[in-house]
């Protein structure tokens, strides 16, 4: 059987499920617990390809080839829709990038250093205390239902956002081309995704500090940081949390 072209499947997608147009744009991607999976066209898209490999015995997709076919039919979608509106696209036309300059998230920026700082430091801690998880988890599950509930989320959490708060905050940092509403669109929904992540993350330290004593001190200096950055990012992103995310926030 032939794979589906990337852009047909799309369309065959909004046809058949009620999509919510953008939702994956501004959620954590954590599709395992999202509520709304059956409505996200890049986790529809993401079931129809495993199943496409289940049914014709292919191995599993890399990322690399994933991104490979996307761009390819995405290239041909475009030149598609230039075709349609009777526009012709040629080396010529990249004169005119010159108008619009190379943004770069400013990685000097408070929010993105202290992000990865804490990303850093808990990358540190996981490899410190990998076996004692692993064992509290294995006593926990014959012990306790409610202590590995808690610790096994907590952990997941911690590691789930370990780099998704710098990265969020470094797109929510990348210079907009304008002062316009619209420009300010999507590093308003970059940056609640960023604090909620940080607020999540506040929670699963909070819950875990009391299996690990001995790293009080350490756990603590996490949580004054990580406050600090709630803060900052509440006051350099004023209408962040009044971003309206399509699907969570209607």
């Amino acid at each position: 059987m032939e794979r589906e072209k990337s852009s047909d499947l799309l369309k065959r997608i909004h046809e058949e499920y009620e999509v919510i147009p953008g939702i994956h744009n501004y959620c954590d991607r954590w599709c395992q617990r999202c509520r709304f999976c059956t409505r996200c066209s890049v986790y529809l898209m993401e079931v129809e390809e495993e199943k496409f490999r289940a049914e014709n015995n292919l191995p599993e997709q890399d990322f690399d080839e994933s991104m490979s076919n996307i761009l390819q039919d995405t290239m041909e979608m475009i030149i598609e829709m230039a075709a349609e509106d009777g526009i012709e696209l040629s080396e010529e036309g990249d004169a005119e990038l010159e108008f619009f300059p190379l943004r770069r998230p400013e990685k000097k920026h408070y929010l993105y250093r202290k992000a990865d700082e804490h990303s850093k430091w808990l990358i540190k801690w996981f490899g410190t205390n990998s076996k004692i998880i692993d064992t509290k988890l294995k006593k926990f599950s014959e012990t306790s239902k409610q202590d590995f509930l808690i610790f096994e989320n907590a952990i997941d959490s911690l590691s789930w956002y370990m780099h998704f708060i710098a990265v969020k905050f470094s797109r929510a940092l990348i210079p907009p081309y304008d002062d316009s509403p619209e420009a300010s669109y999507d590093k308003n929904g970059s940056a609640k995704i960023a604090i909620i992540a940080v607020e999540n993350t506040i929670q699963a330290i909070s819950a875990i500090m009391v299996y690990f004593p001995d790293d009080e001190d350490e756990f603590l200096t996490a949580l004054v940081r990580l406050e600090r950055i709630r803060k900052r990012a509440l006051k350099d992103f004023p209408d962040a949390m009044n971003f309206k995310r399509p699907g969570f926030d209607d």
